[in-house]
């Protein structure tokens, strides 16, 4: 990852400290967006010293009226990992204080979406155009494998050829996210679906070496993250999910939501202890660590009443049983 090419006063401690944090396997890209900024602000202010004031740092977190609490919370922790790395050698360097109870994240909560909705989703993918290509077909491929997986977007994006045990009913993520490789059992019905869809890719006669991608587009090139994240958002427009552009509503990465608190709510109906799962849920999703996941949980807590007048008898028990077969 690039060290940005910071040029204020503090350009040589922020490149340090980010290049430190990269070495210590720390790849945040927030962090790192985050310090950018800050620079530009200490060159604006033209402010003198190689360390942090108090006078250069609040005003920054503060920043603008609109700026929402979550993201003044981003800038606390980012000026904080600056300011401990300048105490270094800098001891009497301004580290603004932990506050808390400061939310770190926003109050955004996902889209958990039903199986109805799941069922339109690929409905108005089927009907892509142009007709008689692949590009249907690979739309509803990409949908269902997300739902049926929780995988991360960029994760199936990057899937080759080579990642595909059909035999084994398997797929192989390498290096997902914080670097880490990790295999996907899949059940039959997600296999049997790959498969066709690998043969339609044959009779389209795209690359099958290795280390083709497996999901590619009209012009036999990978599918870009871009391009996939708009045509899902006019999918789900047509399919009555999503209002008209410019307004909020379910997003693709959704699906990975989805299937994390289907999963949970399949386990709480059976009757069994959710929290001893939790590391089974965590190993499959790719998480770091069972805090990543345990945000399903408090997620699950707030829907279960909603998910509960959502989804009736029938059709929760009809996703705990595909969530089974996941």
């Amino acid at each position: 990852m690039t060290t940005p090419a910071c040029q204020s006063v503090l350009g040589p401690a922020i490149r340090s400290c980010l290049e430190l944090r990269e070495a210590l396997g720390y790849h945040d890209r927030g962090v790192r967006s985050l310090l950018a900024h800050f620079d530009r602000y200490v060159i604006a202010t033209a402010h003198p010293d190689p360390w942090l004031t108090r006078e250069l740092v609040d005003p920054w977190i503060a920043g603008e009226v609109a700026l929402k609490p979550h993201s003044r919370a981003a800038r606390r922790h980012a000026v904080r990992v600056l300011g401990h790395h300048l105490a270094l050698t800098c001891p009497h360097t301004y580290v603004p204080l932990l506050v808390p109870g400061l939310r770190q994240t926003s109050d955004f909560r996902p889209h958990i979406y039903t199986p109805a909705e799941i069922g339109a989703l690929l409905g108005e993918a089927s009907r892509l155009t142009p007709v008689g290509s692949l590009r249907p077909q690979t739309y509803v491929t990409l949908i269902g494998l997300l739902y049926s997986t929780g995988m991360r977007i960029a994760e199936a994006l990057a899937l080759q050829l080579r990642d595909v045990d059909l035999d084994g009913g398997v797929l192989i993520i390498r290096q997902g996210k914080f670097h880490k490789s990790r295999a996907v059992p899949l059940q039959p019905d997600v296999t049997q679906a790959l498969a066709a869809y690998l043969d339609q890719r044959r009779h389209h006669r795209h690359r099958a070496d290795s280390e083709a991608a497996l999901f590619v587009n009209e012009w036999r090139r990978p599918c870009s993250y871009p391009v996939v994240v708009a045509t899902f958002l006019a999918t789900a427009r047509r399919a009555g999910i999503r209002g008209a552009p410019g307004h909020r509503g379910p997003r693709l990465h959704d699906l990975r939501h989805t299937f994390a608190v289907h999963r949970l709510l399949a386990w709480y109906r059976d009757g069994g202890d959710v929290q001893a799962r939790l590391p089974w849920l965590s190993t499959y999703l790719g998480h770091v660590c069972l805090v990543s996941t345990q945000v399903y949980l408090d997620i699950t807590a707030e829907l279960l009443q909603e998910a509960a007048q959502r989804f009736h008898a029938p059709q929760l028990l009809t996703t705990a049983a595909e969530g089974e077969r996941l």
